[in-house]
């Protein structure tokens, strides 16, 4: 009778823990997403796009020997020192010279090579010209991917032939896999070259065309799933899967410095999971840009609120198709995002500085932007897309927004700190919304000593390195001038804790001689004994009642109170965005494992022989929970006074908190059921397991309650349609 009877109990504990679940358990916070997808961000442009005249389409007629005027085979477009524009024309087997008021100057198609032999460009996929401000011996040549033909031919900057490239001798690249489709060469004359028929990475070779290596391989990944069923097949089944290869690069350049930029455009569903999961964690590996040094070690700086790597999208089906990377000025450089036709430009740092462009017939939209390059004329930065659907390229001109915020990093690059805060004033001026004006700001303040200032304009943004280093300062400054008050209050601080323990164990020796029953008070205090003779402690709990459901609830109200401290309560640099939750939430984050935990060892012991009724599992159990609010409030106090680099420390103390309260739980069941060691530990696990079954079975019955109450309603619904 007494087990049926606990029988009941329980179930109507399940329904009891249920409805607490059903109302309140579970809420939802609205997520901050990063796009520009939707509604457009309310800012200023920082480019404008102006008419490019058909004086190149007219030209191009007349100085083409096959009269081939169209760009409808065009995949590459680059630009040189005087400003003029290279365009790759695959489907015509040629590269279209335009000048920089984009009328076409000469075609490079045809040429005599080294031993007289006339020969023809096949389908040249990728073009590159080299700076002779920036060689070391002032030369300059064109370099043309010549991929139909599996080679690099070389031009003078008069167009006139130089040599050419084919496969270097190595068995490490067949005849296949040398299909120069991308080409950068840096300012020592190395030719990187990327291709989709490599997957080992990007193709060195030295200035003569010797082969030296590859670099920036990509890492092949496997789900865990996919870890776990391989750990059961045999060598035949392993061998018999077709051979996963890494994302080969599809487009390639090299900065003034000799970093070489990388793109991967995959359009796998697999691959586009793994770019969707580097938005937010910034991962080099997921990322479809990458920025290598010469070997090929990836340094790309990934400091702003997601990866440099386009649109922050919300699903993986969504992610950016990246195409092309061009570098700017001032260490800037841009993104061209395929699938929506739209430029995304960062500073050195990974901070995104601004985005525009969309698909469409407009002014400065496109069908399908495939290149870009950045064109100097007269030291200004125009943008050029070339439109392989349209057949069309579009000139950006820089708008004062533009040339705002490059001023501000030009003079944040150079040192120019006090020169910055003026031109990052400005760019707030026009668009307020701008992060990397409020952290460039706190940042010049920094520098200045103005660390309370500073703080100030680096909280606007969320940034926490700057605004560590300036908490640092600010907390060295008030230990300098306070460190004898600090002292004492700490010594006056470390003595009533002292006090007021030694006056608990005075009272807690006094009680234990005293019969009868104890006071609230009195219950209260006996948690301080418990939490440091736990073997004696539990036993007199139970068997000399020293302790009451009371007292209990009143530890779990104390240490409730203390996680909403902890919410509300922590330091910027461990909080930065200001999250919280509400009480509701805390409650229902310590009451609900509480009770589901009484419930299931109560269920549990019942079954095994346990001595402790589900009264005494409960006092037990908020017994146990007595120096967790303690450790809870001491960390979230420090949170306040130390930096972000400084939190494992936090982390200890919470985690001590959470072993001490594991460790009580565990030995108060021992003691509250007279069970062995052995025997504890199996109903221990055990309980755990309860657990998890009573949550499934709530999650079951809501929602069968919530068919039910449909079914109910579509049928209400249906008689009163009818009638």
């Amino acid at each position: 009778m007494k087990k049926i009877l606990k029988v009941l109990v329980f179930a109507l504990a399940v329904i009891t823990v249920f409805g607490a679940f059903s109302s309140t358990a579970f809420k939802s916070y609205e997520t901050y997403t990063y796009s520009i997808d939707g509604e457009p961000l309310q800012c200023p442009t920082a480019y404008r796009p102006t008419e490019v005249a058909d004086a190149f389409s007219m030209k191009l007629a007349d100085i083409s020997p096959e009269g081939m005027s169209s760009f409808d085979g065009a995949c590459d477009i680059v630009t040189d020192n005087e400003g003029n524009v290279y365009v790759a024309d695959k489907n015509h087997n040629r590269i279209v010279v335009l000048d920089k008021y984009y009328v076409a100057k000469d075609i490079i198609s045809t040429y005599v090579d080294e031993f007289g032999y006339s020969q023809r460009l096949s389908s040249p996929e990728g073009v590159f010209v080299t700076n002779p401000d920036l060689t070391s011996d002032g030369s300059s040549y064109v370099y043309v991917c010549d991929t139909g033909n599996r080679r690099i031919v070389i031009f003078d900057r008069d167009y006139n032939y130089v040599k050419t490239i084919d496969k270097p001798d190595t068995p490490l690249l067949t005849a296949e896999s040398f299909a120069p489709q991308r080409i950068a060469v840096d300012i020592y004359g190395r030719i990187f070259i990327a291709t989709t028929a490599t997957h080992e990475g990007a193709i060195v070779l030295s200035d003569n065309g010797d082969f030296t290596g590859f670099i920036g391989a990509q890492r092949v990944t496997y789900s865990f799933i996919e870890m776990i069923w391989r750990r059961f097949q045999t060598d035949a089944q392993k061998d018999a899967q077709i051979a996963r290869l890494a994302i080969p690069y599809s487009d390639i350049t090299v900065d003034d410095e000799g970093f070489v930029y990388v793109i991967t455009n995959s359009t796998e569903a697999s691959d586009k999971k793994t770019q969707f999961a580097a938005i937010k964690s910034k991962s080099a590996a997921g990322s479809p840009v990458k920025k290598l040094n010469s070997a090929g070690d990836e340094i790309m700086k990934r400091n702003g609120f997601f990866d440099p790597g386009g649109e922050v999208a919300v699903t993986s089906t969504t992610v950016s198709q990246i195409v092309d990377v061009a570098v700017g000025k001032e260490g800037s450089w841009s993104i061209l995002d395929k699938s929506r036709s739209r430029v995304f430009t960062y500073d050195q740092n990974g901070n995104l500085l601004f985005a525009f462009g969309d698909k469409g017939d407009q002014l400065g939209n496109g069908s399908e932007f495939v290149s870009m390059a950045y064109q100097v004329v007269d030291g200004v930065y125009y943008l050029l897309l070339l439109d392989n659907t349209d057949y069309k390229i579009t000139s950006y001109a820089p708008t004062d927004y533009y040339e705002t915020i490059i001023s501000a990093l030009r003079n944040a690059n150079e040192h120019n700190y006090s020169e910055s805060i003026f031109f990052w004033q400005d760019v707030l001026t026009q668009n307020n919304n701008f992060d990397l004006a409020y952290i460039g700001i706190g940042k010049a303040l920094f520098n200045q000593g103005k660390y309370k200032q500073a703080q100030e304009m680096l909280s606007a943004a969320y940034e926490t390195k700057y605004h560590d280093k300036a908490f640092v300062e600010i907390r060295k400054s008030i230990i300098q001038k306070a460190l004898l008050p600090i002292l004492i209050v700490a010594i006056v601080l470390i003595v009533l804790v002292l006090k007021f323990l030694g006056y608990a164990k005075k009272v807690n020796k006094a009680v234990s001689l005293k019969p009868g029953k104890k006071t609230y008070w009195e219950e209260l205090l006996y948690a301080f004994h418990l939490v440091f003779h736990p073997f004696d402690g539990f036993w007199d709990l139970k068997h000399e009642k020293r302790g009451s459901v009371r007292a209990s609830l009143t530890i779990m109200l104390i240490t409730i109170a203390s996680f909403f401290y902890q919410a509300i309560g922590q330091g910027y640099s461990f909080n930065p965005k200001g999250d919280y939750s509400t009480v509701a939430v805390q409650v229902i984050a310590v009451a609900v494992p509480v009770f589901l935990w009484c419930i299931g060892n109560w269920c549990l012991t019942t079954l095994f022989d346990g001595e402790g009724s589900f009264k005494d599992i409960f006092i037990a159990t908020g017994y146990s929970l007595a120096p967790l609010p303690i450790f809870v409030i001491v960390s979230t106090i420090l949170t306040n006074v130390m930096t972000a680099g400084e939190g494992s420390m936090v982390g200890l103390i919470v985690g001590i908190g959470y072993v001490w309260v594991g460790f009580l739980l565990f030995f108060g069941m021992m003691i509250t059921h007279d069970y062995t060691m052995g025997k504890n530990f199996i109903t221990t696990l055990g309980s755990i397991v309860a657990m998890a079954i009573i949550i499934f079975i709530i999650v079951l019955f809501s929602s069968l309650v919530a068919k039910m109450l449909g079914f109910i309603i579509a049928i209400f619904s249906e008689i009163r349609s009818r009638t």
